[in-house]
């Protein structure tokens, strides 16, 4: 493991690279969606150019294919493999997309020290990949995080979760000292996924504890993310 890199699963517009590049980490940003990854070399080119990061247009799953990626012209960030979330909202096109597993990407740059993933319906088949890494990135986060995906993560060896409201992304303050990285006084743009490691707020939670937290939200009938908030699970060891 690469105690020094971070993968970025849903490179959308950079919010979260830009976050990690700052506090001092190599990046690697993977995006299905060509004009985002476009837009992020003309963004980030500085660090591109220094060796500090690299993009990918990919997909990740769990063999070498070419899928359908369906690009919501309206919201890119419900743009998705499924075609059921990316034709949902709005107009859209179709373009096809070479995905290629975790292991081959690691292969290449490196296991990370954190991985984030939020890549709209193939969440669960990126985690799902793995399961081929003999050796696991230290902290892992997941959109959403339902009870399948934190059996998923205990089952690949990670023992120790935090279920992390994300309505409240612009009211976290880092700490000083730093915990992860550099210290910076960062302000999370709404959408982002804020702090990681051992830079999240709360205390590391057992599967059972988590997993009570993660039902009791989505069992809700009357869940509404205006009131209740959205989620993103964190893992370690």
């Amino acid at each position: 493991m690469n105690k020094g890199l971070i993968f970025d699963l849903g490179f959308h517009i950079g919010q979260d690279t830009d976050f990690y590049l700052k506090k001092g980490f190599w990046v690697v940003g993977i995006d299905a969606n060509p004009l985002l990854i476009e837009e992020g070399r003309k963004k980030f080119s500085e660090y591109i150019d220094a060796g500090r990061l690299v993009l990918l247009n990919v997909g990740i799953g769990l063999r070498e294919e070419v899928l359908p990626f369906y690009v919501n012209k309206a919201l890119s960030e419900w743009s998705s493999f499924d075609k059921s979330i990316g034709t949902s909202r709005g107009d859209y096109h179709v373009i096809e997309v070479p995905l290629v597993t975790l292991q081959s990407v690691a292969i290449k740059y490196g296991v990370p020290y954190y991985i984030k993933i939020d890549i709209e319906g193939h969440d669960f088949m990126a985690v799902q990949s793995l399961r081929d890494m003999d050796d696991k990135p230290k902290y892992i986060s997941v959109e959403n995080g339902h009870a399948h995906m934190i059996k998923e993560l205990y089952d690949q060896g990670y023992r120790k979760f935090k279920f992390v409201n994300q309505k409240y992304i612009q009211d976290i303050k880092l700490t000083y000292p730093a915990k992860e990285g550099i210290f910076i006084d960062h302000v999370f743009p709404r959408g982002s996924s804020g702090p990681y490691g051992e830079e999240l707020l709360g205390e590391w939670m057992t599967k059972e504890e988590v997993t009570e937290l993660s039902d009791s939200y989505w069992l809700n009938p009357e869940r509404n993310e205006n009131t209740h908030g959205w989620y993103d699970l964190h893992a370690t060891f």
